[in-house]
């Protein structure tokens, strides 16, 4: 074969051993692996605030229930001490007695619920730790396989490039330099074969162009007058 065409045969096996090497299944399975995982551990951050921002209610409302239960203490001191005497003060005392338990009743209802509440948001946590773990691992498993096959594709990429370094080195100078220029236009089909028409054309070549490309002598390299592609004769 043309060592042309086997340049431009080595060029097009790379470009598709680097597709390959870019939309790898494993690297798309990764990349949803590594949202996962990072949406994991959002959502454990996220609930890791909200169980502290409870913790620290209960803690606010524990405090205040200290400080009412003080106060009922003095107040229970003060009613069974004798220092008051009046019927009207005594029942003063009472009544404020009455309305500070009450009070003291709602902030242990409150603080019951802040810690199942806690309890809940730490059971949340628990789950969704032991979920990020067997994505962890699924990304550790996809992260080594991707590697392994990136290694393949780039010995096979880097035996190519050999090759081709090899082929082009039988091309002569300018002629692998108009190639090069052309290619980026063309692709895959910048070196034609000429078979009484330019391959490489939308559209057929007009008689007095296959004529001249007809009568030059083979294995003459050429360019289509249409395309501008390079034509072997």
């Amino acid at each position: 074969m043309n060592p042309l065409l086997e340049v431009q045969r080595l060029d097009t096996e790379a470009d598709q051993i680097r597709h390959t090497r870019e939309h790898l299944p494993t690297r798309a399975a990764l990349e949803e692996a590594r949202r996962e995982q990072a949406e994991h551990q959002r959502r454990i951050e996220e609930i890791a605030v909200e169980r502290l921002a409870v913790i620290e209610r209960q803690r606010r409302l524990e405090g205040e229930l200290g400080v009412l239960e003080e106060r009922i203490a003095a107040d229970e001191r003060r009613l069974y001490s004798g220092e008051v005497a009046a019927l009207r003060d005594l029942q003063a005392l009472q009544d404020e007695i009455a309305g500070l338990r009450s009070r003291a009743g709602e902030l242990e209802e409150r603080i019951l619920e802040a810690m199942e509440t806690a309890e809940g948001l730490e059971a949340r946590v628990d789950e969704l730790k032991a979920a990020a773990a067997g994505v962890d691992a699924r990304v550790a498993e996809l992260e080594a396989r991707l590697a392994a096959e990136e290694a393949e594709l780039d010995a096979a990429l880097a035996a190519n490039r050999a090759e081709r370094a090899e082929r082009a080195a039988a091309v002569d100078p300018d002629l692998l330099a108009d190639y090069e220029r052309l290619r980026p236009g063309f692709g895959a089909a910048t070196v034609v074969t000429f078979d009484r028409n330019c391959v490489g054309c939308p559209s057929s070549m007009p008689a007095v162009e296959a004529d001249r490309v007809l009568h030059a002598a083979p294995g003459s390299v050429l360019h289509c007058e249409e395309c501008g592609r390079i034509v072997l004769r």
